[in-house]
């Protein structure tokens, strides 16, 4: 690259770009991990963070949550199968690829014209040589070798997550020295990287950090009775849940078009790209995650026992005798169940360490007859319609000034979406909540 004529400036945003591009590479490593993660370090679903989407309106759905789905599916014969509770890591790969490429742009954009620098035909080819070259890698050193038999989603994605946070750490700490600064941390971070990977081969226990999920043992009676979520109201949660994640990653896109119009990009380019397209893979990608937990489930009754099949691994994800049921409510606050006439409710049993989410149901009166389920009233209260007017007024206002100020001041626009939106999303979750019967 010295015989290519190439500066400091350059160097650094090769590195960079090589770093950001390894994320989702890693994320779709992730899909294809056989082990399956530890459950015991899993978050549960936290309902006193307004910005952490829970699935089922506050319910934790236990097993039925998709990083905790059973079985796997063959897309593409000539691949191992991937199994859909790697889903959310690669999701979160994603994501973090999203963070790293705004942050490196907001930090490089004060002495390197990033654009202009990709533009060059030298680096373009360079990058494009580094896509094909982590393809090449991923097949000779994971697929080849099978070492996605014995690798776990996290495992693979902080690999790869953890250095590029290092090398953001590391090139805001040398951002004194300018591009040569830049490059020793660049290059200070890949070696390290490169130590640790090696000690973690040469260290590496196949056993270690192994997460387990207990058999599910469900009658192999045909069904009695069977219900499926309604496709309309999955697909309509589905896109409102990757709305509320894209949006909520507003700050993200704001540094990263702060980076795109110090250059030569201009306004409305950078808009498009950091407003546009950014919050359309991170929404789209969120919105898949939802659609796989529970638009593949069907609620199964066999013998005396209520049980989830998986269409899509064809594999059992849970089932509880309906004797064990101790209580099932129904969940007021899905938005989407109330514009779509259908019910998710959570079922409580007397041995089971979680509530188990039965979500979407348009035939909801079928399945609360066929499962017995001890559910007080399937009707909705009223809700509070003043708070709901408001909150359409209040929305409507806070998009159109975004969209006038954006118009007239762009940078101005920018910094009001980027941090309006997450505050928008924390603002509507507790009106919505107010707008509840008995909130």
């Amino acid at each position: 690259m010295f015989y290519l004529g190439w500066s400091a400036q350059t160097f650094a945003v090769v590195y960079a770009i090589e770093l950001v591009v390894a994320v989702p590479f890693a994320g779709v490593k992730a899909l294809f991990a056989r082990r399956p993660p530890n459950y015991d370090e899993l978050e549960r679903p936290n309902e006193d963070n307004p910005l952490k989407s829970d699935e089922s309106g506050g319910v934790s759905v236990g097993p039925s949550d998709l990083n905790r789905r059973r079985g796997s599916a063959a897309i593409i014969e000539a691949l191992p199968p991937i199994y859909p509770r790697n889903v959310p890591f690669a999701l979160r790969a994603f994501g973090a690829a999203v963070s790293l490429a705004g942050a490196f742009l907001f930090v490089l954009g004060r002495f390197v014209d990033v654009p202009a620098t990709l533009a060059d035909p030298s680096v373009a080819a360079s990058i494009v040589f580094l896509i094909v070259s982590q393809i090449g890698v991923i097949e000779r050193e994971y697929f080849r070798t099978r070492r996605y038999e014995i690798s776990t989603p996290r495992d693979v994605v902080a690999s790869a997550t953890t250095e590029g946070t290092l090398a953001v750490v590391a090139l805001i700490v040398a951002i004194v020295g300018g591009p040569a600064g830049a490059l020793v941390a660049f290059v200070a971070v890949k070696l390290f990287a490169e130590w640790r990977g090696y000690r973690s081969g040469v260290a590496f226990d196949p056993e270690e950090g192994e997460g387990t999920l207990p058999p599910v043992a469900a009658p192999d009676a045909p069904p009695a009775a069977e219900v499926r979520p309604g496709r309309r109201a999955v697909r309509a949660t589905a896109l409102w849940q990757g709305a509320t994640a894209a949006v909520s990653s507003g700050p993200v896109y704001l540094f990263a078009w702060v980076g795109l119009t110090a250059g030569s990009v201009r306004a409305l380019t950078a808009a498009v790209v950091c407003f546009g397209l950014l919050p359309a893979g991170i929404g789209g990608l969120k919105a898949i995650e939802y659609a796989l937990a529970h638009g593949t489930l069907t609620y199964q009754r066999r013998d005396e026992t209520v049980v989830a099949y998986d269409d899509l691994t064809k594999t059992v994800q849970w089932a509880t005798p309906i004797d064990d049921i101790w209580d099932a409510e129904l969940c007021e606050g899905e938005l989407v169940d109330r514009a779509c006439r259908t019910r998710t409710f959570s079922i409580t049993t007397f041995a089971g360490e979680y509530d188990y989410s039965v979500a979407h149901l348009r035939e909801y009166n079928q399945a609360v007859g066929a499962f017995e389920l001890p559910v007080e009233t399937t009707a909705f209260g009223p809700l509070d319609r003043r708070v709901a007017g408001v909150i359409a007024v209040v929305g409507a206002c806070g998009a159109a000034a975004v969209a006038g100020i954006a118009y007239s001041a762009p940078s101005v626009g920018a910094v009001a979406a980027g941090f309006g939106g997450p505050f928008g999303v924390v603002i509507f979750r507790s009106a919505w909540k107010w707008a509840l019967p008995g909130a």
